[in-house]
């Protein structure tokens, strides 16, 4: 057992944060709760890929024991501080490729803001809940966002300072260390959760699922792919994606209602901007094509398929 620990990074926002307050479409606010949110998803993603996706009770276990429950509250206290005074915004368009009717809009944090985010665990826990939450706050600034449309690349963040550079670094600035990153940090992740379920006596897999499986979670199938647009901005390169990607079930949808599979986050590089996708293959009621995921990645010239192991191989 450990005494208390905290860990302090610097965010930057890459792209407009859509986070709701008080008034779900008035000015946005900096609260614990949707990065909570984040950090538990991508938790949780890393658990199946380590335990499997047919013992769900292990699973809400492991996934309590670092982020609390219903019954419990969590030993990881997250804070937020914003830097250099308060947090400017702007009203952003939330489907940037659509115009006239479809080009619907709320305030955002604007790109280009900072902000403090504290983790602490005041308490005697075990390490292995501390480096638990650490990379599940790493994973969700490396493959993911906060707020309304991360999966499509709004609300990335990068890290740009921090008390502990081996904990979590500072995000890279290059196409090669890009893909250096990404691959670390989903095999951090994975050993992180395999330690995390060894120490409650929860059985291990000796590799990730076959895939799909029945939640959106590290798998055989799971793809992750670079991509080097030499874009001038963050959201040109957000843009040329949603120009491009089709309308197709596959990739989403209202009717039936259903999350993307398809995650994407712009990564600066020595060239301009870049895309960074992670694709997390689950079990849906009416079925998904992925081959038609895949085709479409495949799609972007120069993109680059990385094997993380114990997440996809």
């Amino acid at each position: 057992m450990g005494g208390s620990r905290s860990l302090t990074v610097t965010l930057e926002t890459v792209t407009p944060l859509f986070l709701g307050g008080a008034e779900p479409r008035g000015a946005p606010e900096l609260r614990p709760p949707a990065f909570r949110g984040a950090m538990r998803y991508w938790l949780r993603a890393a658990l199946g890929g380590v335990i499997g996706d047919d013992n769900l009770k292990a699973l809400h276990d492991l996934e309590s024991s670092v982020f609390g429950s219903t019954d419990f509250g969590s030993p990881i206290h997250v804070r937020l501080r914003p830097l250099g005074g308060e947090l400017q915004s702007n009203t952003e368009k939330i489907l940037p490729h659509k115009e006239g009717r479809g080009a619907s809009s709320r305030q955002a944090i604007r790109a280009g803001q900072r902000f403090e985010l504290t983790l602490s665990l005041p308490y005697r826990v075990g390490q292995e809940v501390w480096e638990a939450a650490i990379v599940a706050l790493r994973l969700a600034v490396t493959f993911g966002g906060v707020g309304l449309r991360s999966r499509r690349g709004y609300g990335t963040l990068r890290i740009v300072g921090f008390t502990d550079s081996i904990l979590l670094p500072a995000s890279p600035t290059s196409l090669q260390d890009w893909k250096t990153f990404a691959k670390q940090t989903a095999e951090n992740a994975i050993q992180a959760c395999r330690q995390l379920a060894q120490s409650r006596q929860v059985p291990v897999l000796d590799q990730p699922p076959n895939g799909p499986a029945s939640f959106p979670c590290a798998n055989k199938q799971g793809l992750i792919m670079i991509c080097d647009l030499k874009a001038s901005s963050a959201m040109v390169a957000v843009t040329q994606f949603m120009q491009k990607v089709p309308k197709d079930p596959a990739f989403g949808g209202i009717q039936p209602r259903r999350a993307s599979p398809l995650w994407v986050r712009p990564i600066q590089t020595e060239n301009g901007y870049g895309l960074l996708f992670l694709v997390l293959a689950s079990k849906l009621k009416t079925g998904t094509d992925y081959n038609k995921v895949q085709q479409f990645l495949s799609g972007y010239s120069g993109g680059q398929y990385l094997q993380a192991k114990g997440w996809n191989i």
